[in-house]
């Protein structure tokens, strides 16, 4: 074989080698890439969480373990889970219904409430009421408060008969504070002033002492994670939030200052502020017996639209021990219980 020959066969063979290499290359080439990409994309996830995608439906903020307060302890967060259409403020005064179910009518003095019958008693011939210096009621069920009182609806139709107690509640505004029937009121529409500060209230703190001794005889652990907070506080906490995120995300979680149920005195927070309290045993006991210490849930669950706060499992407010009973009794929730909305009006 000539010098030639050999040469010529030896670039033949180079031509095989890199006719093999050259789509492997372009396959290492193309994973490489596809891996570069990868790295990208996760860090720009990292960096960018999708706002769609949340681990909980529950918004927790560091927990607050005294009275003292300082920036970076937590606002009064109102969660809101994921799923959740945003809320419809409710209507307060003329129209509002007053459901015969619950077996109990409350309302305030000039306001007028339609009366809903339940469903099995069907159409109402006849209404009257037994004291009309309280309240008045025309034959279309349209009742009225007239003064603070009590007295009984009677309803007759389809051969049957009820009678519902009314109670006529009369609110009071005190030194820039709302009153109805003595108990104040902080939420969406009705504010505290920014000079209102009388810390964590006694009457609140050796309630809540009473309610953690028996819960500890029954082997429970309730802990005060949160109590009271003054305006100027809350004001930083909600601040902090609109400037990070927007005002009507802060809404959805954090009460705005001078509308928050802690600057009351009234208000504790109870152990892990989130919802999976409510399935621990110390969560169940509590609902099921914090009334028994003057304490409600202040947010129930099937209350939303009325609140305008999701359910809060930790948060009990004090109400004294007839007004809880009374509150939870009729399962129903402090708006219903004072005739009162909960609405901000901007």
């Amino acid at each position: 074989m000539t010098y030639g020959e050999r040469r010529r066969r030896r670039n033949d063979g180079k031509g095989k080698y890199i006719a093999l290499l050259l789509p492997l290359c372009l396959l290492l080439i193309f994973a490489i890439g596809l891996i570069v990409k990868q790295k990208d994309k996760e860090q720009s996830d990292l960096q960018n969480p999708p706002q769609s995608t949340q681990t909980s439906d529950v918004h927790t903020e560091p927990l607050q373990t005294s009275t003292t307060q300082s920036v970076g302890e937590p606002a009064e967060t109102h969660t809101v889970p994921a799923s959740t259409t945003p809320i419809e403020p409710p209507t307060d005064g003329n129209g509002v219904a007053a459901n015969a179910e619950s077996g109990h009518i409350y309302l305030r003095v000039n306001h007028e409430k339609q009366v809903e019958l339940p469903l099995d008693f069907g159409a109402a011939s006849e209404y009257s009421i037994s004291d009309d210096n309280v309240a008045y009621v025309a034959q279309d069920g349209m009742l009225m408060g007239l003064q603070k009182g009590s007295c009984t609806l009677t309803v007759k139709g389809s051969g049957k008969t009820l009678e519902i107690p009314v109670t006529v509640r009369e609110m009071v505004i005190e030194d820039g504070c709302t009153y109805v029937d003595g108990i104040l009121v902080a939420n969406k529409t009705y504010s505290l002033p920014r000079e209102y500060d009388p810390g964590l209230l006694p009457v609140t703190e050796e309630a809540f002492k009473k309610l953690v001794a028996d819960a500890k005889a029954q082997g429970l652990h309730i802990e005060n994670s949160s109590d009271y907070r003054t305006y100027d506080f809350q004001k930083e906490c909600y601040d902090s939030i609109v400037n990070g995120y927007s005002k009507e995300y802060a809404d959805s979680i954090s009460a705005r200052p001078g509308h928050s149920e802690h600057q009351t005195g009234y208000t504790i927070d109870c152990n892990s502020i989130d919802n999976t309290f409510a399935e621990t045993a110390e969560g169940k006991w509590l609902a099921k017996n914090c009334w028994k210490y003057g304490f409600i849930i202040r947010y129930p669950a099937d209350k939303v639209d009325l609140t305008g706060y999701a359910y809060e499992s930790w948060h009990i407010r004090y109400v004294g021990v007839e007004h809880a009973k009374e509150i939870m009794e009729q399962g129903i929730c402090l708006e219903e219980y004072l005739d009162i909305d909960s609405a901000y009006q901007d």
